[in-house]
């Protein structure tokens, strides 16, 4: 059973507005040997168009 997703508030590259989405996919981004972020793949509500953005290292990944 996967865990619920929950929105996030980012702010939309396309529009310039701050927006609450729901990543469509998260993974982490590291360097290595170093911690890294953990990225999401966002759609825009306005232009249908995708861009990534950091979410909270407590967001579940998938």
């Amino acid at each position: 059973m996967s865990p619920k997703k929950k929105s996030v508030k980012v702010k939309d590259p396309t529009t310039g507005k701050e927006v609450q989405l729901v990543p469509e996919k998260v993974w982490t981004l590291a360097p290595r040997g170093r911690k890294g972020v953990k990225i999401g793949l966002f759609k825009s509500p306005e232009t249908g168009k995708y861009f990534r953005a950091k979410v909270p290292e407590n967001y579940p990944e998938g």
